[in-house]
């Protein structure tokens, strides 16, 4: 089974059990494997337009995901950056992240 199809099951899966898709997914990956992941999640989050996707390869190289980490120093500091700036009193919802500076384009 690809990871494609497991994001896709789990997202539906969301869904069917919140009545709505993510306000926020995140996904990082590293090599080619991960390339159906990224369209996975791209096409499903297409229905929910105010979503946030942040698909992150690692490494400079070209895919489907839109940023790139340049390794994974830069993938932990970015989980310690965000783990850093949640509240745990909104939980379960996500803080809204306007820019994430180690995200590249």
């Amino acid at each position: 089974m690809s990871k494609g199809v497991v994001v896709e099951k789990l997202l539906l899966m969301m869904e069917r059990e919140h009545g709505t898709l993510p306000d926020m997914v995140l996904c990082v990956g590293d090599d080619r494997s991960d390339e159906d992941m990224f369209e996975s999640i791209e096409a499903l989050m297409n229905d929910a337009p105010s979503a946030e996707v942040f698909a992150c390869t690692v490494g400079q190289k070209p895919s489907k995901a839109k940023y790139y980490l340049d390794d994974t120093v830069e993938v932990i500091k970015m989980l310690q950056g965000l783990a850093s700036a949640s509240d745990p009193s909104t939980a379960p919802s996500l803080p809204h992240f306007t820019d994430i500076a180690s995200l590249h384009i």
